[in-house]
């Protein structure tokens, strides 16, 4: 049997730090040392959607084309929503094998996700009680540290930030083209997702959301 090796991280640090990808590589090496593998695919992207990750779409088509399976370290790694994990399971005619779920097949599958979808969701409304909770007990918890308790140290320092982004070179680029589609009659989102394609990419090398490119023609305006 042939074998598809597909990595995720989330962050460019990541990938260029070596954090995630390492164990990952371990984990696969442990499991499937002496394996015939026949390619490898990374992608430095969130695990929200699998829609916008190229090189998982490379490495489900060279699965189909070579009848391969493809192997994650963890199925996390492969995607956080059950419905999109499924889908790909079933593109690959259950082809999916994955190092922290032995003999895995549709049920286990759907399982495992399950869980961890629900310890998602467990963490995050604690992450809401305990913020709540402080905010009730210490007042406004995210507070200025005591160099910007001065008003006009705050406003410098906004002010800064603010002309610092202004004059990125990314953010020039990408000025024209907003105003030109904003005259057109586009939403802001419209506007993200043409620039996205067009490959254009913010002050810190990642893609557009329709706030930041709202910002940028509030500042040129």
């Amino acid at each position: 049997m042939d074998y598809v090796l597909y990595f995720r991280v989330s962050t460019k640090r990541q990938e260029e730090s070596g954090l995630g990808l390492e164990a990952q590589r371990a984990y696969i090496e442990h499991f499937y040392s002496g394996r015939k593998v026949i390619g490898e695919f990374t992608d430095i992207k969130s695990g929200k959607d699998v829609e916008n990750r190229p090189e998982l779409g490379k490495a489900v088509a060279l699965c189909k084309k070579e009848k391969a399976v493809l192997v994650v370290a963890k199925i996390d790694r492969l995607s956080r929503n059950t419905e999109q994990a499924l889908s790909i399971y079933r593109e690959l005619d259950g082809r999916l094998e994955s190092c922290d779920i032995p003999n895995l097949d549709k049920f286990t599958l759907t399982l495992f996700m399950a869980i961890a979808g629900r310890e998602r969701e467990l963490i995050s409304i604690r992450t809401r009680q305990a913020l709540t909770a402080k905010k009730e007990r210490d007042g406004e918890w995210r507070r200025p540290g005591k160099g910007f308790a001065s008003p006009d140290i705050l406003d410098r320092s906004v002010r800064t930030i603010t002309e610092t982004a202004a004059s990125n070179e990314h953010n020039k680029r990408a000025a024209g083209t907003i105003a030109g589609k904003r005259g057109m009659g586009l939403s802001w989102s419209a506007i993200a997702r043409t620039l996205n394609k067009a490959g254009f990419r913010t002050a810190r090398g990642k893609q557009f959301k329709a706030v930041q490119v709202q910002r940028i023609h509030q500042r040129g305006n």
